[in-house]
């Protein structure tokens, strides 16, 4: 006699179909306490996978919030940003994110300028990227960048960093190649 575990979602004809298949002892059952039991167990351990795959971004998250200004046409916005200082921390980004506030970003921080590129895998939402050289004047905007889109974004210079903000803030703003941007100093430098 063959044990089979019925526990993946079953529809009501492969129940019958089993409760045949054990009645006439070619096969056992599990009681339907057990499997309901083991369902509830698989699917709460692959929502918990799940959810922290997701939350902890390989241990990549970047928690650290600091006040970037940018001054733009006579005037001067401020926007609350994380920081991505670590090759982990950039190479996640805001990738699975679904919400970002107007006055919110992430800035990524580079050791040395050089030229940088980006692209939008995992990212549902549109971004303004802007460039940054390390006077902290803009070198470009890349404006409305599409969620999902693995087509390389680059910087026309060497950037030291790059602010990411929610699509189509920039145009609204008039923010645009050289502006300038500030932020404060880390007290650990950026690690390559």
């Amino acid at each position: 006699m063959r044990i089979v575990n019925v526990a993946a979602e079953a529809t009501p004809v492969l129940d019958q179909f089993l409760t045949r298949q054990a009645a006439a002892g070619h096969l056992r059952l599990y009681p339907t306490p057990v499997r309901e039991a083991y369902v509830s167990l698989k699917r709460f351990l692959q929502v918990a996978v799940t959810c922290w795959l997701i939350l902890a971004g390989h241990g990549a998250v970047a928690s650290e919030k600091v006040p970037v200004l940018i001054h733009a046409g006579g005037s001067t916005y401020k926007f609350n940003a994380e920081i991505a200082d670590t090759a982990d921390e950039r190479a996640q980004g805001l990738m699975y994110r679904e919400h970002l506030d107007a006055n919110e970003g992430m800035l990524f921080l580079y050791p040395m300028a050089k030229p940088v590129a980006f692209w939008m895998k995992n990212t549902p939402l549109p971004l303004d990227m802007i460039f940054i050289d390390a006077d902290g004047k803009i070198i470009n905007v890349a404006a409305m960048a599409k969620p999902f889109d693995t087509s390389p974004i680059s910087s026309d210079g060497p950037a030291i960093a790059v602010f990411e903000i929610l699509g189509g803030s920039a145009g609204q703003l008039g923010i645009q190649a050289g502006d300038k941007v500030e932020w404060p100093a880390q007290e650990t430098a950026p690690t390559p």
